[in-house]
């Protein structure tokens, strides 16, 4: 997975929970992008270590929260994010798998026109 194009951004805070959570949204945009290839995946994080992931292209106000400060394990909050990424393109109604690169179904609420 180290060929994959992780880009962050640069913060001057030394809180241990924003390190933490910068962590594990490297590994979420990994994760999504070996499992859902070629979707421009955007990876956040709200306090209480709440992991945000939303789709460039689809609507700033869909997304899907994973709770990483529940997951019991590596592989829970592994699964917990792949599962998130999947529900995300569903909602949609866009397919899992690699995208093609073709422009989203504007038809339909949540995908900007």
């Amino acid at each position: 997975m180290s060929d994959l194009d992780v880009q962050t951004v640069e913060v001057t805070s030394v809180d241990k929970e924003h390190h933490q959570m910068e962590t594990i949204a490297k590994m979420a945009a990994q994760i999504l992008s070996k499992h859902y290839p070629n979707h421009w995946w955007m990876i956040g994080w709200a306090p209480g270590a709440v992991l945000v992931i939303k789709l460039g292209g689809a609507d700033a106000q869909y997304g899907y929260t994973v709770d990483a400060g529940k997951a019991a394990s590596i592989s829970e909050l592994e699964h917990a994010i792949m599962y998130g990424g999947g529900e995300l393109l569903e909602r949609l109604n866009l397919p899992r798998g690699a995208w093609n690169g073709e422009e989203f179904n504007a038809n339909y609420q949540g995908v900007l026109q």
